[in-house]
């Protein structure tokens, strides 16, 4: 017997567009404001002045604290929107982890392929030639930690508050998918060295994160694949990670054309995984389409 559905069941606030917005100032407004509060108290715990607070924010150690305030304001968002504006469950957003486990490895196996058959191409038709290879054991882990967090913040607002709460109230997911795709492009427009393809790259990344959610409306396929790209191509590949440089095992000297290489924003601003994002993105929704 199906039950009733009470008032308190309803959002509180109906337009979904407006649920978003607000959302999304809520998680920017707090990120800012947290990490200011926790960057002045590491200024006096460790007598900083504030120009040496400053010079210290692109090192590592930063880096992730910044990443770690950014999953406190994106935590908090979610548990308030969900609990007091969208009146349901944050396990519902997808964090059901139960008879995940095969997502978790081909969301981590599909970043690596991806990253590594792009860079094995660049290699072997000259576009990039190898300088050193080295490891650094703080260096690694330490990006292998920001990425994580930056997977989770990430997914758990873009696909997770964003996507699902389109689908909920859009009769085509495809369209749902296409506006949440252009919403994480947007929050990357302002990296460093984007370029118009690189741009157009981000929207169908969106694309691949979201397709499996679409169909499955769980977060751990795209979590783990969103980890893996980041931290394949940044930190093992060498590549900029969307503009932005880290220190790599692999070092390379890019001598290609930018349009195939992606130029200064990284293997994200190529032709090359233009290609490959729309080919996945082809697989996946086909395999998930056979499914039903």
């Amino acid at each position: 017997m199906s039950e009733a559905i009470s008032t308190n069941d309803k959002p509180l606030i109906k337009q979904t567009w407006l649920r978003i917005l607000l959302f999304i100032l809520m998680y920017l407004i707090g990120s800012g404001v947290i990490s200011i509060i926790f960057g002045f108290l590491i200024m006096i715990i460790q007598g900083l002045s504030i120009q040496e607070m400053m010079s210290s924010s692109g090192n590592l150690p930063m880096m992730i604290f910044s990443q770690f305030m950014s999953l406190i304001a994106a935590g908090l968002a979610i548990w308030v929107f969900r609990k007091f504006i969208d009146r349901k469950s944050i396990l519902s957003l997808g964090f059901c982890i139960k008879g995940r486990l095969k997502d978790i490895i081909a969301g981590f196996l599909f970043g690596f392929i991806l990253q590594g058959l792009g860079f094995i191409i660049l290699y072997f038709f000259n576009q990039l030639t190898v300088t050193e290879i080295a490891f650094n054991a703080n260096t690694f882990f330490g990006f292998l930690i920001m990425f994580i967090i930056v997977g989770i913040v990430e997914e758990s607002i873009m696909r997770g508050y964003i996507l699902s709460n389109l689908m909920e109230h859009m009769k085509n997911k495809y369209v749902a998918l296409l506006i949440s795709a252009v919403i994480f492009a947007v929050f990357h427009g302002l990296n460093p060295n984007i370029t118009v393809l690189g741009f157009i790259n981000l929207i169908l990344a969106g694309f691949v994160l979201g397709i499996t959610y679409i169909h499955t409306k769980n977060l751990w396929f795209p979590i783990f694949l969103h980890i893996s790209w980041n931290f394949f191509q940044g930190p093992v590949f060498g590549f900029e990670v969307s503009g932005i440089n880290t220190k790599a095992i692999i070092n390379h000297n890019v001598t290609g054309n930018d349009l195939i290489t992606g130029g200064r924003f990284g293997f994200e601003g190529s032709i090359l995984i233009t290609i490959l994002l729309i080919v996945i993105t082809f697989f996946i929704d086909l395999y998930y389409r056979k499914k039903v």
